[in-house]
C-alpha cells in the first residue's frame, strides 16, 4: 500500500489505498508535485505512471531522489503532453491518456500521476469534468491502481469547490497552500481502510529532503477566552511611535524605546505593543523580538508596528507580518487613526500559522540578492528561485516583457538598466527584454521602470507585457527554457561589464553610516574624492 512519505503526519491522512483515487488542488505547480513525489517509496516495487506537461519538473525537484531511484530500476513510465494536445478537447486528451496507460501490464497497485493545471480545464463545463473523473474512477477499480490526480492554478478555488461535490467519486481531497513560510495540508475528506476523515489540516516544514509536520510553535498555557485576560484594554507604545506631547487614553502607556517594550512583552497577556520604526531602527532585530513574543507570550498578545519614517518596504512589511505582527500602522501624524486601528484589533486572537524559527522565513530572503543582469537561461532559473521566495514571504513579484522596436540594437537599452534592488534581475532573448521586479506590485510596475530605465521605455520598446501572478510567472519560465534550448541566445555579460552604477559601494555607505546615532550624518572623510595638486607658474 502506498503511503504520504510525511513524519508526524496522522497513519489516516498518510494512507492512499489501492484501486482508489484521490485529487491533489494546490495554486502552484512545485506544491502538488512535491506532496505527489512523497508517495514515492524506495521500498516498493510497484510501477509508476507519470501524466504531465510539466513532466520535467517531478525529476528536478529537491524531492526526487525516490522518483530518480525507481527509474534508474525502469519503474517509472514519464508521459509529457505535448504541445499540440492544447488543440485538443480535454475529454479526448484524458480518453487518450486511460487507453495509453491501459496498454501496459502491471497497474495493480501501481502509482499514477495525472497532472494538470486550471487553463487546461477552462473549457470544460462541471458535467463533463464530473464525467472525465468518472472514466478515471472506473479504471482506478478495474485495475488496482492508485490514482493522485492533481490540479494547479490561479483559480484552484473554483475546482475546490467542484471538487467537494464530487465526493462519490474521488477518495479524498487535500488542498496544497503556502502561508506564512509554512505549506499547509487541508484535507476536505479522505477515505482509509478504517473510515474517512474530515477537516483536517497540517503544518508542514522542511527537514533535510522531506517535510515534516510541524508542531505548535507558540506557547500556549490553557485555552482561555478574551474576556479572560485582565489586561485586554492595556496599550503599551514607544513614545516616538506618536506625535510628542500626544494626549492618550488612560489605558495607554508609554516607555523609552523597542527593547524597553520587548522587555515588558513576558509581563501582559492579552495587551497591545505598539514598536515604532524609524530610519535608524534595526528591521532584522525588530522582527526576531516580535517571533519571540509571539512564541513565547502566546496567540492573544497584540503586537502592532508603528511605521514612523515611511521606511518599510513591502518585503519589510511581509516578513513582519509572517513572524507574528498584527497590524502595521501609517499613519504618524493621525494618533486618532492609531487608536480606533488598535481598537479594532482587540479582542481578537492571532490565528495564522508560525514559522518555526526566524531562519527560515530568511532563507527567503537570501534566494533574492542577485541583482542585474543575467544570460537567459539563468535568467529564467532565477525568477522561478525568486517567485518562490516571494510565495513563502507573501510578497508581490511582476515579470516584465519589454519588445523591441525594429533596428535597435539591444546593447543599447540594456545599458540604460541601471537595477538597485536586490531580486530585480533582467535578460533578453531574440527582440525581447525580460525584467523581473521583486517586491513590486504590478500597480507600481510603470513606477518602478522609470526609477531603473534612464529614459522613455517608448522610444525603444513597441509595447509592454506584464505578468503578475505567480504560477503564470513560472509556467513562463518553463516554457521559454523548453523553447530556447539548445539554441543559441546571445550573452552580453562582458558587453554590460562596465554598466555597474547599480552596485553596492561599500567604502562610501561606511561613511555615510559612521556615526548612526546622530541625525546629522557629517563626516571629514571622502572615499570619492581624489586629491587635487595645485603649482604655480613660475613666472609669477
Amino acid at each position: 500500500m502506498h503511503n504520504f512519505n510525511i513524519t508526524g503526519l496522522e497513519p489516516a491522512a498518510k494512507e492512499l489505498k489501492s484501486a482508489s483515487s484521490y485529487a491533489v488542488l494546490a495554486p502552484l505547480d512545485n506544491f502538488v508535485i512535491e506532496l505527489a513525489l512523497h508517495s514515492i517509496n524506495q521500498s516498493l516495487v510497484n510501477d509508476i505512471y507519470i501524466v504531465s506537461q510539466e513532466v520535467e519538473s517531478f525529476f528536478d525537484s529537491s524531492f526526487s531522489a525516490s522518483l530518480n531511484y525507481a527509474y534508474k530500476h525502469n519503474r517509472v513510465h514519464p508521459f509529457s503532453l505535448a504541445s499540440e494536445t492544447q488543440n485538443h478537447s480535454i475529454e479526448k486528451i484524458n480518453s487518450g491518456i486511460i487507453k495509453e496507460i491501459s496498454a501496459y501490464k502491471r497497474l495493480n497497485k501501481a502509482l499514477i500521476f495525472v497532472h494538470f493545471n486550471t487553463a487546461q480545464l477552462s473549457s470544460t463545463d462541471e458535467k463533463s469534468l464530473e464525467l472525465m473523473m468518472r472514466q478515471y474512477n472506473d479504471f482506478v477499480r478495474s485495475t488496482g491502481a492508485t490514482l493522485l490526480f492533481l490540479i494547479s492554478g490561479p483559480d484552484i478555488a473554483n475546482y475546490r469547490f467542484l471538487f467537494r461535490r464530487l465526493n462519490n467519486v474521488f477518495d479524498g481531497l487535500v488542498f496544497v497552500d503556502n502561508d506564512s513560510a509554512v505549506r499547509v495540508l487541508e484535507y476536505d475528506y479522505w477515505r482509509h481502510s478504517r473510515g474517512v476523515i474530515a477537516g483536517e489540516h497540517y503544518q508542514l516544514l522542511l527537514s533535510g529532503d522531506q517535510f515534516v509536520v510541524q508542531t505548535e510553535t507558540v506557547s500556549e498555557s490553557k485555552a482561555l477566552k478574551h474576556s479572560d485576560f485582565a489586561d485586554e484594554d492595556d496599550v503599551w507604545l514607544v513614545q516616538s511611535a506618536v506625535p510628542e506631547g500626544t494626549k492618550l487614553p488612560m489605558h495607554y502607556k508609554n516607555v523609552k524605546d523597542n527593547n524597553d517594550l520587548f522587555n515588558k512583552g513576558p509581563k501582559v497577556e492579552a495587551a497591545t505593543l505598539i514598536f515604532a520604526v524609524t530610519r535608524y531602527t534595526d528591521l532584522a532585530l525588530l522582527g526576531k523580538q516580535c517571533f519571540e513574543l509571539r512564541k513565547n507570550c502566546g496567540r492573544w498578545l497584540k503586537l502592532v508596528i508603528q511605521n514612523v519614517d515611511g521606511v518599510i518596504r513591502h518585503q519589510d512589511e511581509c516578513l513582519f507580518l509572517t513572524l507574528g505582527v498584527n497590524l502595521i500602522l501609517y499613519s504618524f501624524s493621525e494618533p486618532s487613526r492609531l487608536l480606533s486601528q488598535v481598537q479594532s484589533i482587540q479582542g481578537f486572537k492571532f490565528s495564522r500559522p508560525l514559522p518555526s524559527s526566524v531562519e527560515d522565513v530568511l532563507k527567503y530572503t537570501e534566494n533574492t540578492f542577485s541583482k542585474g543582469y543575467l544570460p537567459f537561461i539563468e535568467f529564467t532559473k532565477q525568477v522561478e528561485i525568486h517567485s518562490d521566495s516571494a510565495v513563502n514571504l507573501g510578497v508581490s513579484g511582476v515579470l516584465v516583457k519589454l519588445e523591441l522596436l525594429p533596428r535597435i540594437d539591444p546593447i543599447h537599452p540594456l545599458h540604460l538598466f541601471h537595477i538597485k534592488r536586490e531580486g530585480d534581475v533582467f535578460s533578453i532573448a531574440d527582440n525581447t527584454v525580460y525584467l523581473y521586479l521583486h517586491a513590486c506590485r504590478e500597480n507600481d510596475v510603470d513606477n518602478a521602470i522609470k526609477h531603473l530605465f534612464k529614459l522613455k521605455t517608448s522610444d525603444f520598446f513597441v509595447q509592454q507585457n506584464i505578468i503578475s501572478d505567480h504560477f503564470y510567472i513560472q509556467q513562463e519560465c518553463k516554457q521559454l527554457r523548453r523553447f530556447y534550448k539548445g539554441k543559441s541566445v546571445v550573452d552580453f555579460s562582458q558587453k554590460l561589464a562596465e554598466n555597474d552604477s547599480y552596485k553596492f559601494a561599500p567604502d562610501i555607505a561606511n561613511s555615510v553610516t559612521e556615526n548612526i546615532n546622530t541625525p546629522d550624518f557629517s563626516s571629514k572623510s571622502r572615499p570619492d574624492a581624489k586629491p587635487f595638486i595645485m603649482k604655480l607658474r613660475d613666472n609669477l
